[in-house]
């Protein structure tokens, strides 16, 4: 019998960490096809010794296969609902991508499977156009998304994406159960240049936390949720691309590592545990204007970063990539979690490489300088023209609230014409942090409590770390100017906060692209 399951025997979390790094990391299928069909349907794996655990995945597996696509190169998805009523309805969210708004992976409103929500005042009155329920996949249902892969008038830029479940008042527990995958968008032309590491070097790493029952069961934390503002779901067990803090044999040379957080709360301040230098040359918008050696990178929910280090200085050892302390960090979400995520061991002989160097990355003048409209938004400094205020709202069930509201889907706080670059405020009035996720474009941040942003958030981003009373001002171009037969995407986009409990209990609005006047 498995050792926990005998008299006095280890508790699971207990043999997980006799395991640790015993489990190999695995790197998803990929997809490289433009018409992809994914089915969404139960599946079991080997996440620790014992029973398998079933969870809910895109194509069978834990993470979803990786969708590997060319810039500027359009890709049809089919996701087909195999779940069961019992899921009620689904939303694939393409995070990270320029879409239009129907195919932007809506949260909808209420169904007849859905038939109230707890913490966003939406009227059941809604027709399904006003609602977003018509471009929801229902049980047994299908919906094709279409991802057109340009952003005004040029190949999106290539970056590291991932795609999720959306739905709302349960993209949490739809994330948690495993609908999440990984997209990378490659841009040869840009990237060849400056002589990245490729294949095998190149390695997608999905981190998330998750917690399991004496059966090896994922525990279901949404049956009784948390109560507004304390709501936050963690696990006891680190998984890193569907395995529980495994470890990957790599050559002694220099890796490219695309780290995302798929957490459903948890933040990771990821560092080597010999001191390995890192250079992170991406953020989850893709190449960044500078690269920056960096000794510790803050990851919170939803975020990505790119790094390049070179495990050639660490030949025959084994090195762990660790989240550790963030000094001053006191508040619900501000603090990292602190632990082992994975183990790099590094093979002995020597091998040659002829990738970049670390230092020639730092100094390339090869990255892609800002967009023309960023350095526009930062010499003038306008006045920002909408607010975006995070608050809790009182009563018998609190709710997370931005200027007053909860989520409606008939509701847009903003608007913004096409072309316009629009600079918006977002400030956090809880004494919680928040990971605020914008969808539609990439933002450039402007300010922090009214200082100069650090330089590793001197670039192009989507999600944003407020901590407690924190407040940025970024800019962003409603993308147009194109083809002037089709201009960009009008519609509603939302806003929302990344920690997934939050957005599902009320922390989401929404702003709409509307077509620039007649002159």
């Amino acid at each position: 019998m498995p050792a926990w399951l005998r008299p006095g025997g280890d508790t699971i979390a207990e043999a997980a960490r006799r395991n640790r790094f015993r489990r190999p990391l695995r790197i998803p299928a990929e997809i490289t096809d433009a018409a992809i069909e994914i089915p969404i349907r139960r599946a079991k794996a080997q996440l620790l010794p014992g029973r398998k655990t079933e969870l809910w995945t895109y194509g069978g597996t834990f993470p979803g296969p990786t969708i590997r696509r060319a810039a500027g190169q359009p890709t049809s998805v089919t996701f087909i609902h195999q779940l069961g009523a019992g899921a009620g309805e689904l939303s694939a969210h393409l995070h990270g991508g320029h879409n239009r708004a129907e195919h932007d992976g809506q949260p909808g409103g209420l169904t007849e499977l859905q038939q109230r929500s707890f913490y966003c005042d939406i009227s059941p009155r809604l027709g399904d156009a006003a609602a977003g329920n018509d471009v929801l996949i229902s049980p047994a249902g299908s919906r094709t998304y279409e991802y057109d892969g340009m952003e005004d008038g040029e190949p999106e830029r290539g970056s590291f994406q991932w795609y999720h479940d959306h739905r709302l008042d349960n993209t949490a527990r739809n994330v948690w159960r495993g609908l999440a995958g990984m997209w990378i968008i490659d841009d040869p032309a840009v990237e060849g240049p400056l002589n990245l590491p490729t294949g095998a070097q190149d390695i997608p790493l999905m981190i998330c936390d998750r917690a399991f029952d004496k059966r090896n069961r994922l525990t279901n934390p949404f049956k009784s949720p948390g109560r507004v503002p304390f709501d936050q779901v963690t696990g006891q067990h680190i998984m890193v691309n569907g395995a529980i803090t495994p470890h990957a044999d790599v050559a002694p040379r220099r890796h490219r590592l695309r780290l995302l957080n798929t957490s459903n709360f948890r933040a990771y301040n990821l560092r080597f545990s010999n001191g390995l230098a890192m250079v992170q040359i991406a953020t989850e918008a893709g190449l960044m204007p500078n690269a920056l050696r960096r000794s510790k990178i803050l990851l919170g929910p939803g975020e990505r970063v790119e790094i390049v280090v070179d495990f050639a200085s660490a030949r025959g050892k084994r090195i762990r990539l660790e989240s550790v302390k963030r000094p001053g960090a006191r508040s619900l979400g501000s603090k990292p979690y602190v632990g082992d995520i994975m183990e790099f061991r590094v093979g002995s002989p020597a091998i040659a490489d002829d990738t970049a160097t670390l230092a020639e990355l730092e100094s390339s003048d090869q990255l892609p300088s800002l967009p023309a409209w960023t350095l526009e938004a930062e010499a003038t400094q306008p006045v920002h023209t909408h607010s975006w205020v995070i608050s809790v709202g009182g009563g018998i069930r609190p709710r997370w609230l931005i200027n007053g509201r909860t989520f409606n889907p008939a509701f847009a706080e903003a608007s913004a014409t096409l072309g316009e670059v629009v600079t918006w405020r977002l400030k956090n009035n809880t004494r919680f942090a928040h990971l605020m996720h914008l969808h539609h474009t990439d933002w450039y941040m402007l300010s922090r409590n009214g200082e100069t942003p650090p330089p590793h958030e001197r670039c192009l981003k989507e999600t944003f770390l407020l901590d407690p009373f924190d407040e940025i001002v970024v800019a962003g171009k409603m993308s147009g100017g194109g083809d002037p037969l089709d201009p960009d995407y009008t519609g509603k986009y939302v806003v929302h906060c990344h920690m997934l409990d939050h957005e599902d209990h009320g922390l989401m609005s929404q702003f709409e692209v509307v077509e620039a006047p007649n002159p």
